[in-house]
Parts: C-alpha cells; sequence; structure tokens
C-alpha cells in the first residue's frame, strides 16, 4: 500500500509551533528575565518598565488592523520574514540602550512591531486558512509553542547572569535570524494555493443527476460540519447545549461581523481579558520578589513553570473545542483563571505557588487557544486576519493600562499586587459574561442580512 503522505497543513502548524516558540522564550516571557537585570542596572520604577509592555501593547493593538490586512492580502509568509528581521535587528539593538527613552523606541519600534507582523497573528491565519474541522487541535498545538517557549526562559536568564544583559540581548537577535527564516520559509497562506483544501479533505465528485446539486447552497459558506459532503439539512440538526454547532461556517467581511451583536460581546472579552497577560509575562516574577523575597533565579523557574503549565491547556482545551459548545468552553476557562489569579493573591508561601499557578496556567492557556478558535467559528476563514486585528483594538485600554496601574499599586500600595489580581479576578467573570451572550451570526442569502 502507498504509505499516507502527512498534510501539509501540519508542517505548518509545526513551522509555527516553532515560531512562537521562539517569540515566546525570547520576547513574550523573555521580558521577564530582563525586568530585574534592567532594575538594579539603572534603577527604573516598576509602574516605568510596565509601561513598556503597555505601550507595546499599544502599538501591536494600533498595527493590528493594518497588520491583519497585510497578511490577508500579501500572506503569513511575507510577513513573518519582515517580522522575524525586525525582531532580530532589535534584540541587537537592544544590547546597546542607555536610557529610558531608548529602550521604549527600540522595544516598541521593533520588537513589538516585528512580533505584530511576524508571529502570533501571522502563523494564526495560516492555521486557521488550513484547518476547518480540525481548528480547535491545530490552534491547541500552534499555541503550545508559546507555553513550551516560555518554558525555558530561565535559560535566557542564566544567559543573562553568565553574559549580562546585553550579552544576553545579542544572543536573542542572533538566535532569531538563524531559526525564524528556516521556520518562516514553511508558511504557506492557504490549502488552496497548492491544489489541497482545509483538512486535508478530498474534493466531492457529483454527477449531473446527484440531488445535492438540487440545493441552494450559499456561496460564503464553507466546509465545516464535518466532510465536504455534508448537506445544510444535515447541519441543521439542532445540537444538545452542550455540543458545538454543526452548521457550516460562513465567510464574513469585515463589515459583515461589525455589524453583528457577537463581534461586540467578543470585543468585551477580549477587551477584559486583555489585563491578564500583564500578570503573568510583566508582573509575576517581580511579585514573588517582592512580596516572598525570592531570589531572581526562583523567580525566573516559577515563570517558566507557569508557561509551561499553559502547555497542556493550550493543547486539551483545543482538542475539546473541536467537540464541544465553544462558547460554554470559553466562559468556564475564564472563570477558572479568576479564581486562580484570586488564589494567587492570597499567597503567603512558596509551598502554595505551585499549586496556585497550575489553576491559574492551565485555564490562561486554554483562553489563549480558544481565542482564534472561537473568532474563525464565528465569522470563518476568509477575513480571519482582519478581523482578528479590528477586534484587538478594542483591547487597547487594558492591554496599555493594565501593566502600568499594576505596577503603579505595587510601587504605592501596601499590598497593591493583591488588591489588583483581586480586581482582575472579578473582571474575568465579566468577560466570561459576554462570551455566554454572544450568539453564532448567520448570513441569509441573496439579501446579505445579518441575523443572530
Amino acid at each position: 500500500m502507498k504509505p499516507r503522505r502527512i498534510f501539509y497543513g501540519w508542517w505548518i502548524v509545526a513551522a509555527g509551533l516553532g515560531v512562537n516558540s521562539l517569540s515566546s522564550t525570547l520576547y513574550v516571557y523573555g521580558f521577564g528575565a530582563f525586568f530585574i537585570p534592567w532594575q538594579e542596572a539603572f534603577g527604573w520604577s516598576r509602574a516605568a518598565l510596565g509601561g513598556l509592555i503597555g505601550m507595546a501593547r499599544l502599538e501591536g493593538g494600533l498595527m493590528a488592523p493594518i497588520a491583519g490586512w497585510l497578511i490577508d492580502k500579501y500572506g503569513p509568509r511575507r510577513m513573518m520574514f519582515l517580522g522575524i528581521s525586525l525582531m532580530g535587528v532589535g534584540f541587537l539593538a537592544l544590547s546597546q540602550i542607555r536610557s529610558l527613552t531608548m529602550l521604549y523606541v527600540v522595544f516598541i519600534g521593533l520588537l513589538a512591531t516585528g512580533s505584530s507582523l511576524g508571529t502570533g497573528r501571522a502563523v494564526q491565519v495560516a492555521v486557521v486558512n488550513w484547518f476547518v474541522r480540525r481548528r480547535g487541535r491545530a490552534i491547541g498545538l500552534l499555541m503550545t509553542g508559546f507555553g513550551v517557549g516560555g518554558s525555558f526562559v530561565f535559560l535566557l536568564g542564566m544567559a543573562i547572569e553568565k553574559l549580562g544583559w546585553q550579552g544576553g540581548a545579542i544572543l536573542a537577535g542572533i538566535i532569531t535570524l538563524v531559526v525564524g527564516y528556516p521556520l518562516a520559509w514553511i508558511v504557506r497562506h492557504k490549502p488552496e494555493q497548492m491544489g489541497l483544501l482545509p483538512d486535508g479533505d478530498k474534493a466531492p465528485v457529483l454527477t449531473p443527476d446527484d440531488p445535492s446539486l438540487e440545493r441552494e447552497t450559499p456561496a460564503s459558506y464553507t466546509v465545516g460540519s464535518g466532510s465536504p459532503t455534508a448537506t445544510l439539512s444535515q447541519a441543521a440538526k439542532p445540537p444538545r447545549f452542550w455540543q458545538r454547532d454543526p452548521r457550516p461556517e460562513i465567510d464574513f467581511t469585515v463589515r459583515q461581523a461589525v455589524r453583528t451583536p457577537a463581534f461586540w460581546m467578543l470585543a468585551v472579552m477580549q477587551a477584559i481579558w486583555a489585563a491578564a497577560p500583564a500578570i503573568n509575562t510583566v508582573h509575576l516574577a517581580p511579585f514573588l520578589s517582592q512580596e516572598l523575597g525570592v531570589t531572581y533565579a526562583v523567580a525566573l523557574a516559577a515563570l517558566s513553570f507557569f508557561a509551561f503549565m499553559t502547555t497542556p491547556g493550550r493543547l486539551g482545551f483545543g482538542f475539546i473545542a473541536d467537540y464541544v459548545n465553544i462558547r460554554l468552553l470559553m466562559a468556564a476557562l475564564l472563570i477558572i483563571e479568576g479564581i486562580g489569579i484570586l488564589l494567587f493573591s492570597t499567597v503567603r508561601t512558596m509551598g502554595q505557588v505551585p499549586f496556585y499557578i497550575i489553576i491559574f496556567a492551565v485555564a490562561h492557556g486554554g483562553v489563549v487557544s480558544l481565542q482564534a478558535v472561537l473568532l474563525g467559528y464565528f465569522f470563518g476563514r476568509k477575513s480571519f486576519g482582519t478581523i482578528s486585528g479590528v477586534i484587538s483594538m478594542f483591547s487597547l485600554p487594558m492591554a496599555v493600562g493594565a501593566p502600568i496601574w499594576i505596577g503603579w499599586m505595587a510601587d504605592t500600595q501596601q499590598g497593591g499586587y493583591r488588591i489588583a489580581f483581586r480586581v482582575m479576578a472579578v473582571l474575568l467573570a465579566v468577560a466570561a459574561t459576554s462570551v455566554l451572550l454572544a450568539r453564532r451570526p448567520r448570513l441569509r442569502m441573496p439579501e446579505g442580512q445579518l441575523v443572530s
């Protein structure tokens, strides 16, 4: 028997996983490795360094619609080459900073811009286009890269301790370019460009008397109900409340998407959740150092453990999302993440830290993976990059303000970190409610009327 070839989409997932791992180790979680050395070298405050992440996220949010449109128009691979180049040069320039102003210019102008163009969003657009029925597991595998990469941030910390933060930045720049370029080369935009279909499906062969030809299927439908031969009558069978909606996906334009209530419910959810990464990527290590008096190495080890524990959440809940009501799953994960953060605000000993991190991290990883799956499920794949970019703009206030506000609370208030964490836990409950209120929109043809 002829051996079955691996669907090329899985090679794209593997390449994207590698890119996300690289970005996570050196940039996303890597910032925490530079945080304490910069404080010791320059005396910068937690609020000032938290503001750096806030401004980077401001840039990312403003850049998101443009980056999404560029990725949709020119394809992920071109944008990945550009973004990886900017990040590599950015790390090399980072080694030469001597002031907070220089740090902001390099970090935002090169690293953050490069990340917006060349890492997470670009590979997500590719994977969303290559998978429909298996999108949850594909995105889950893709997003494990951030967990796997973050779990190795302690290696960057070791390099910084041995080479200094300047040497660590130079090493990060070289690795970004040497590893990033070959991975970007593997990525392709859509399976149709290679004569393939999403999920590796085979095109159905229809005869002139095939009864399915008599059914009027809207041109904007994409395959998503189980197989290319699924009919609308099959897809319309009502599922149980906990099951995934089996109806085919519809490719919405940006204009159509923003006219649906679901778009605004998801915008509220993402806007609130955007504050959560400020805890783990920026303030987790400083929190442990300040509140429990642990060393730099121990604080980074806890950060690495957090990143590692997001991996089962990213992968496991991605698989589960292919079979269950994704709104209920997302809402449950937001609630659990809030509980984890609330528990973290009460930590008194290092013995409690691993248990609290597991609750926080597993749910956090699941939310990260499900965001892309949820958007594709609601609005299809054709304009996914642009729609995800537009919806990201609504995350700007929290994404920018949260790192600064949490840092300011820690600098000025007794137990400021703990207070900020408790506020975040309450807000995540609001985000969960917003997801539950969202309803999958439908597009009636030929009028193009949007209904929920």
